[in-house]
């Protein structure tokens, strides 16, 4: 529409047909004639607006038979609100930068990302600096906005992200999350759990010598009666010894692999009509640890050694040498191999370079690794006794201890940590879980009390979490929004 075009649809009314009732292509009204009355709206069906020149023009499609009628528009205060000129057009685009950011920080940040920075330039330019984020975060959160983590940050963009998303997830979770007890399936301790990829398994190993799947699409309404026998789908039996530590595909694939004090590990296939594919002994003494990183599996042992072992292949790759006590944890990715040992020391290897990169001497032996920037921080958080937290800071590949340590309050060693719902979950032998802000400033958002006896692990995958006790149970988190529909 031009100029001469949009000043006559400001001198009429919209008409359908002319006095003579023949049928006349619809004409645009003005905003300037709108009269507002608040009632029942116009609809998007019949009712769009478009921008031509200094006025906002509803157009109605043809199919409607609109005459000479009284416009209806909804919230609208004043015909005078739309009242602008070329020379100070009402534009998002024309306020100050620093209030448009004012704006945006009234929008979750995932959609402001996703969504606002694809509008225009003007919107990508003031959204892609890390340090539009940075102020962001700083009003958002102040109290959590501390000069020690600075350093330490990968990304403000998604340390936004993952501290608005953990706020909504635990805004309440006694209220939010169904919590499942899974027991009387294993008559000993459970030293070892582990949810797979797909969130549906999840598996757990004992003493007793048996590894048990459990279904957790098997899982309804907690207060329901018999849900455990439910959940429990078979148990694999074939060690000899304490079932110590778990691990599965990384591809999502239903092969899970357990660790034994017979010092063997054991490769399953829950689909398969043979369920024990295989089994690898490489170590002279209790396999207390695993890892597995695409087609390679990791071990650590009783014996000191860590073995990398070819799945594809059927034979071991190298075995590492670089404790002097047992290997107690390992952490893996695609560049490096960290393990802790009784030994007070953490070893990073370097698995490009096929040589020790780097080994950090701590005040306790390292009973657990939690290693990830999901979270937007670089830190490598280590698990020691009496409670208390080491921070590494893996910023260029330093790793190099953040001190002075944390201490959680706890009075026992810290046997497990994960990611869960954008914070870190730590359990520990005094029978606790806490759930942590990801920062490097110590704050306990929940605490879990769920168990009678000593918590071994913990392990999550997408919305689950699970636990797993001497006290002969498995427990089960789960937002309530994911209870299987018991219609289909």
């Amino acid at each position: 529409m031009d100029a001469d075009e949009c000043q006559g649809c400001c001198n009429g009314d919209l008409q359908n047909g002319d006095d003579q009732g023949h049928n006349v292509k619809p004409q645009p009204l003005c905003c300037r004639d709108l009269q507002v009355e608040n009632k029942s709206p116009i609809t998007t069906e019949n009712l769009n607006l478009c921008c031509h020149g200094d006025c906002c023009v509803p157009t109605v499609s043809t199919s409607d038979t609109l005459t000479r009628q009284t416009v209806t528009v909804n919230n609208v205060k004043s015909p005078d609100t739309f009242q602008r000129t070329q020379n100070n057009p009402l534009s998002l685009a024309a306020l100050p930068p620093e209030l448009i950011l004012v704006i945006f920080s009234y929008l979750e940040a995932q959609f402001t990302l996703r969504v606002l920075t694809c509008v225009c330039r003007l919107f990508h330019n003031l959204l892609s600096p890390e340090s539009s984020w940075k102020t962001r975060f700083g009003k958002r959160w102040p109290q959590r906005d501390k000069r020690e983590d600075f350093d330490y940050v990968s990304s403000w963009k998604s340390i936004c992200v993952q501290h608005e998303d953990m706020d909504k997830f635990w805004r309440d979770p006694d209220s939010s999350l169904d919590f499942y007890e899974l027991k009387d399936q294993h008559f000993a301790t459970v030293d070892a759990v582990h949810v797979m990829k797909s969130g549906d398994l999840c598996i757990s190993g004992s003493r007793d010598r048996s590894v048990g799947v459990w279904s957790l699409n098997a899982l309804a309404d907690p207060s329901e009666a018999g849900y455990t026998k439910k959940s429990f789908r078979q148990s694999l039996d074939g060690h000899k010894g304490w079932v110590w530590c778990l691990s599965s595909d990384p591809t999502g694939a239903p092969r899970v692999c357990s660790g034994s004090w017979d010092s063997k590990i054991k490769l399953w296939d829950l689909q398969g009509q043979n369920v024990e594919m295989t089994t690898i002994s490489v170590h002279r003494a209790a396999v207390l640890c695993l890892a597995w990183e695409q087609e390679i599996l990791i071990s650590g042992s009783y014996d000191k050694s860590i073995s990398l072992w070819d799945l594809r292949g059927g034979n071991s790759i190298s075995m590492l040498k670089n404790h002097s006590k047992p290997v107690l944890c390992l952490s893996a990715d695609d560049r490096f191999i960290i393990s802790g040992s009784e030994d007070k020391t953490l070893s990073v290897y370097d698995r490009r370079a096929a040589q020790v990169y780097k080994t950090v001497k701590l005040e306790s032996p390292v009973f657990s690794l939690c290693h990830s920037t999901t979270c937007g921080y670089n830190y490598l958080r280590v698990g020691g006794r009496e409670g208390r937290l080491y921070l590494l800071d893996t910023t260029g590949d330093k790793f190099e201890e953040i001190t002075p340590s944390m201490d959680l309050g706890s009075t026992g060693k810290i046997s497990g940590m994960c990611h869960y719902g954008g914070a870190v979950v730590a359990c520990s032998t005094d029978r606790t879980i806490k759930v942590l802000e990801p920062s490097r400033v110590l704050s306990v958002i929940h605490s879990f009390d769920c168990h009678s006896g000593e918590v071994a692990s913990v392990s999550s995958r997408g919305s689950v979490l699970a636990s797993c006790s001497s006290d002969l149970s498995i427990g089960i988190w789960r937002p309530k929004t994911l209870r299987p529909d018991p219609t289909i």
